[in-house]
């Protein structure tokens, strides 16, 4: 990263010169309210802390700064200089956003409207800070909303669409919503230490959505991840016989997380799975269903019909939930913690493309919108859309991370083309 000095008129008015660090270190500033600093974790080592001391990134090669303050907002940030005072004295390359709709205000309106301007105040505000940030040479990084105890069905159901509002911005983002989520927007109990702020265990959950390479590959260039709408697709021959054909394994832990992929044209056989302790978990096909333990659905008639695959899981909530086509199929309950994951199987062939796996569990809404094809880059470990000619024993990873899928030996993935 080149050392640079600009000067810029921020959107809300002050003329200030940041300064972008050397190459190595680089310093990364988590910058946000009370559960970014810490609040409710002994020593307040919350979820940044965790992260950076849980050996998941090179401490010789980032810098750790929190300038976090309790009950800021958007508004706070701008009123009190929360920039010049706290952030710029660190002279941040990554800055780590961790603000909150609760601090914004969210719980204050009694109606739909006052809630929507509150909403609206937090995206309009939180997106041109994340812009000037950018634009004076810094990185930014999104943490996104995250649960509250006193929210109702309204403030869930806002605070996803905020999520899903992020994750149509040029900036990388961290979903530790779907670690901690009971699934009504609250806190699960046991990871919650009063109704604003998660407790140790649940700011350790939170710290394991971030992806421990993303800080590298922001460093290597890699831009955030969009859509791939080409209808070109891999077929996945396991003339080998390979029990994981395309295989991730893990960095770091991994508590939450979602599998997701696109299929058609196989056997009977594993499709999908991963390695939890010594236990293998495995989605595979029998007779005319799609199977993952008690779970079944039906597929299509006709081979040639894709099928769209969700399966996701909470660590907290000890649950796993399936989602086919964007349609709730129903939830097994399980503690998984995977240090492999894999796509294929023993099927003999399968067709495959939009093969993801994030470090969060993905809920109802996030699930439909994978379906539809609205990309989901929060929190995202691993993406191959599978749309071009593959060479060499690894596939390559389009998500900010450096993550790879090795190719098993006597597996070949054959490039069905399709042109639009």
């Amino acid at each position: 990263m080149k050392k640079i000095v600009i000067q810029l008129v921020l959107f809300w008015g002050i003329s200030l010169c940041a300064v972008g660090q050397g190459t190595t270190p680089l310093h990364v500033t988590f910058f946000g309210s009370s559960v970014c600093w810490g609040t409710g974790a002994a020593n307040n080592h919350g979820y940044a802390w965790q992260f950076f001391h849980s050996g998941a990134i090179d401490t010789l090669n980032y810098k750790y700064f929190n300038a976090s303050t309790g009950g800021d907002n958007t508004l706070k940030v701008e009123k009190e200089n929360r920039l010049t005072q706290k952030l710029f004295p660190t002279r941040p390359d990554i800055v780590v956003i961790g603000l909150s709709l609760g601090n914004e205000g969210i719980l204050s309106p009694k109606d739909n409207n006052g809630r929507e301007q509150i909403l609206e105040q937090y995206r309009s505000r939180l997106l041109a800070l994340t812009d000037s940030l950018s634009r004076m040479g810094m990185d930014p990084v999104i943490v996104n909303c995250y649960a509250n105890d006193h929210f109702t069905e309204a403030h869930y159901e806002i605070t996803q669409r905020m999520n899903r509002i992020i994750n149509t911005w040029p900036y990388p983002s961290v979903n530790v919503l779907g670690t901690v989520d009971d699934g009504t927007g609250k806190w699960v109990e046991g990871y919650v230490r009063d109704p604003l702020h998660p407790n140790t265990a649940g700011h350790a959950e939170m710290s394991y959505a971030i992806v421990p390479s993303l800080f590298e590959a922001i460093r290597a260039g890699k831009k955030i991840p969009t859509y791939d709408w080409h209808r070109s697709y891999a077929m996945v021959q396991n003339v080998g016989k390979a029990d994981k054909p395309l295989q991730l394994d893990v960095p770091g832990t991994l508590h939450s997380f979602t599998l997701s992929f696109r299929f058609k044209d196989t056997g009977e056989g594993s499709v999908a799975g991963f390695t939890s302790g010594s236990q293998s978990h495995v989605l595979g096909v029998s007779g005319s269903s799609l199977r993952y333990k008690s779970l079944s659905k039906n597929l299509p008639s006709t081979p040639d019909t894709w099928t769209h695959v969700v399966l996701s899981h909470s660590y907290a909530n000890q649950k796993t939930t399936l989602f086919v086509n964007g349609e709730l199929v129903g939830s097994v309950q399980e503690q998984l913690a995977p240090t492999q994951v894999y796509f294929g199987g023993t099927a003999p062939k399968i067709a495959l493309k939009d093969v993801t796996l994030h470090r969060s569990a993905l809920n109802d809404s996030e699930a439909l919108d994978l379906y539809n094809r609205k990309f989901i880059q929060s929190s995202l470990e691993y993406y191959n859309p599978l749309t071009a000619p593959v060479t060499g024993s690894t596939l390559g990873n389009e998500a900010q991370s450096l993550s790879t899928l090795k190719i098993a030996n006597g597996v070949k993935l054959e490039h069905q083309r399709v042109d639009f």
